[in-house]
């Protein structure tokens, strides 16, 4: 797993070195600025995980430089945490405004700094990896799902969902009334996992599109996927203009099992989905395939 990177933004060598410490014990990978500038260049280089600003620096103060990386459009995920001597309400307003997440006065606890370090990232990470349309986990979230349920004791299935025609529905309807589409289908398909879990583990995630993975307890996994099938058949002619050019669409479902599978095979579950996708896009309806060793 990739180390957390934070750039540590400080003019002050001691308390740099402080930080870095801390951090460093805590597992973080650190990288060191002194001046706004720097900082400025290490973040565009390093996209870190999170930025410790001091408000007082040569070059470019930390206000400009949160100012600076806000407003970028790639930039601006970046948490920041500010640190300052200055700590009237009056400096913290400024802060935040200038886009600062959370605020530290000088000198300060380091258990709490650390607990700051840790909310931070994690509400970021959380944020980061949520698909805009749906508001489910994403692609990155997808992946570390899998990968935590490969080498278990329980085993999983991992299934995946798309609708077929949506390439075709898209380019009649336009991007706007498709994106309601996908909306309702997330709604569906969370409404169901959401039945079937009671209080099983249940995940699920949108990797874009209509494509969207659940992971299950081996035992629920057909069920469940019947059971969206069906729903899915029952409801989502609403959700269509019914003068437009498809008046019906089909989900197919790709099911792979991760008994046997160890740490790091995220990508023999990949290439399972794949195999079993392809054979249920050939058959008529909505419909589902389970892989099977033999028909890799």
């Amino acid at each position: 797993m990739l180390l957390k990177k934070i750039v540590i933004a400080e003019d002050d060598d001691a308390i740099a070195h402080m930080i870095n410490m801390a951090l460093g014990d805590a597992g973080y990978l650190c990288l060191r600025a002194s001046d706004g500038e720097e900082a400025l260049n290490l973040v565009r280089l390093h996209t870190p995980d999170l930025l410790i600003l001091d408000v007082m620096m040569p070059r470019m103060d930390g206000i400009e430089v949160a100012r600076r990386l806000k407003g970028d459009v790639v930039l601006s995920r970046t948490p920041i945490l500010m640190l300052t001597a200055l700590g009237t309400v009056d400096h913290k307003v400024e802060g935040y405004d200038a886009g600062a997440d959370d605020y530290m006065t000088k000198p300060f606890d380091l258990r709490e700094f650390g607990a700051k370090v840790k909310a931070l990232i994690r509400a970021s990470t959380r944020e980061r990896g949520r698909h805009p349309t749906t508001n489910l986990p994403g692609s990155g979230a997808i992946d570390d799902r899998i990968e935590a349920c490969l080498g278990g004791d329980d085993s999983a299935m991992v299934a995946c969902f798309e609708v077929r025609e949506f390439s075709a529905y898209t380019d009649e309807v336009g991007y706007a009334k498709a994106e309601s589409v996908v909306a309702s289908l997330g709604d569906l398909l969370l409404q169901r996992v959401r039945a079937a879990a009671q209080d099983e583990p249940l995940f699920l995630g949108h990797l874009g599109g209509t494509d969207f993975i659940v992971v299950v307890p081996s035992g629920l996994a057909e069920p469940l996927i019947k059971d969206v099938l069906s729903s899915f058949d029952d409801i989502h002619g609403d959700w269509l203009d019914t003068d437009g050019p498809l008046e019906k669409l089909t989900l197919s479902a790709a099911v792979a099992p991760t008994e046997g599978l160890g740490s790091g095979d995220g990508e023999v579950v990949s290439a399972r989905i794949a195999a079993a996708m392809k054979q249920a896009k050939e058959r008529e309806g909505s419909g589902y395939v389970v892989w099977q060793p033999d028909a890799a």
